[in-house]
C-alpha cells in the first residue's frame, strides 16, 4: 500500500542544515548567543518580479503534430495545464509572505526593495537575502508501489501531475571585509494526492490494483509557494546559525 500525499518533497538542497551537532560546551553557548532574540539582527529581502516557467510534458508535441522547433516553447505552455494560468505575482507573494513572516519569527527584523534605505543605517549583523530566481517546472512524477504477494512480486506505476519549484537564494553579510555572496539552489516537488493498494480478488484469483487520485488544483500551488516560502527561511536561519558557529568557536573545541 502506497499514500503519496500532497506535500512538498525537497528533493534537492545545498544549504547546510539539518541537525546541528553541537558537540561541546563552547558551540552549545555560541549557539545560544546567536539565537537570542535580544540581539537584534537585520536581513534586507528580495524577491523577484516574475517567474520562469516550464512545461516538460514534451510528448505532448508529438500527439499535437508540431516539429517547428520555434513554436515547441510557445505550444507547450499553451497547452499546459497548470503554469498557463498561474499568476506570477500572487505565487511570489504569498513565497515572500512565508519567508518574511518565518525570518520575523526567528527575530530577524526583516526589511523589502522599498526600505533599502533604512537598512544602510544597519551597523552590525546584517544580511542581503536575494532569492534571485524562481522556476517552475510541469511535468509528470510516476510513482510505484510494490508488493510482495503469496511469494510473487507486484509492481504498479502511476502517473502524476505534478510541478517542481526550483529556487535559487544568494545571502551575504553585509559590512564584513572580503565577504563574497554564497549561492544556494533549492528545489521541491507537489504532486496529485495519491493512494492505493494491491487487492485479491477471491472469486477470480487475480491481483488487482485499487487507487485514488485527488488531483491537483492551481490553489495547492499558491498554498505551496506559502510553505516554501516558511520552509526556505528556516533554512537560510540554519544556515546563518552555522555560518557563526564555524566563525566564532575555536577549531580546537569544536
Amino acid at each position: 500500500m502506497i499514500t503519496h500525499k500532497r506535500q512538498y518533497i525537497l528533493l534537492i538542497i545545498t544549504f547546510l542544515v539539518g541537525g546541528l551537532l553541537l558537540s561541546c560546551n563552547s558551540e552549545r553557548k555560541f549557539a545560544a548567543g546567536f539565537v537570542d532574540k535580544k540581539i537584534n539582527r537585520s536581513a534586507l529581502v528580495f524577491f523577484p518580479e516574475f517567474l520562469f516557467k516550464t512545461n516538460q510534458k514534451t510528448f505532448l508535441l508529438d500527439s499535437l503534430g508540431v516539429t517547428d522547433e520555434t513554436q515547441f516553447d510557445s505550444v507547450l505552455m499553451a497547452n499546459s495545464k497548470f503554469l498557463q494560468y498561474l499568476n506570477d505575482s500572487l505565487f511570489i507573494a504569498n513565497y515572500a509572505f512565508g519567508f518574511t513572516k518565518e525570518l520575523s519569527a526567528f527575530g530577524f527584523s526583516v526589511f523589502d526593495e522599498h526600505k533599502v534605505a533604512e537598512f544602510m543605517e544597519v551597523d552590525s549583523n546584517a544580511f542581503v537575502i536575494n532569492i534571485a530566481q524562481i522556476e517552475l517546472e510541469e511535468t509528470i512524477y510516476t510513482q510505484r508501489d510494490e508488493s510482495l504477494i503469496y511469494n510473487t512480486y507486484y509492481s504498479h506505476d502511476q502517473d502524476l501531475e505534478a510541478v517542481y519549484v526550483n529556487s535559487w537564494i544568494e545571502i551575504n553579510q553585509m559590512n564584513v571585509h572580503g565577504e563574497k555572496p554564497s549561492v544556494y539552489f533549492a528545489t521541491a516537488l507537489i504532486t496529485d494526492d495519491f493512494e492505493g493498494d494491491f487487492s485479491y480478488d477471491l472469486f477470480t484469483g487475480r491481483i488487482n490494483y485499487v487507487y485514488n487520485i485527488d488531483s491537483l488544483e492551481k490553489a495547492s500551488l499558491y498554498e505551496y509557494a506559502y510553505q516554501l516560502g516558511r520552509t526556505y527561511a528556516g533554512y537560510t536561519y540554519d544556515f546563518l546559525l552555522n555560518t557563526y558557529l564555524d566563525k566564532t568557536v575555536p577549531k580546537a573545541e569544536r
